[in-house]
């Protein structure tokens, strides 16, 4: 079974750098990534979280004051952990 993974849509990059900031101070981890083929951002620009730090960026999302982003979705993860691996 392959491993899901969370990606918060952004409507651009600089709303997609602020969140990520703005998560990063408020102790979650996340990482910026590109969006997954299938899924409709202006930008092309996500945050990928794994299932482990989801209910904590869930939470933070919450809070006043934390940039805007277009929405959660939830997919098996698009990291290939073979790709460019070559011996």
């Amino acid at each position: 079974m392959a491993e899901k993974a969370y990606y918060i849509l952004v409507e651009s990059s600089t709303a997609g750098w602020a969140l990520y900031t703005a998560l990063r101070d408020a102790g979650c981890v996340a990482r910026i990534a590109p969006v997954p083929r299938g899924l409709q951002a202006c930008c092309g620009v996500s945050l990928l979280v794994k299932p482990e730090h989801i209910a904590a960026v869930r939470a933070a999302l919450e809070r006043p004051g934390m940039p805007s982003h277009e929405g959660v979705v939830e997919l098996e993860s698009q990291i290939d952990p073979h790709r460019d691996v070559f011996c």
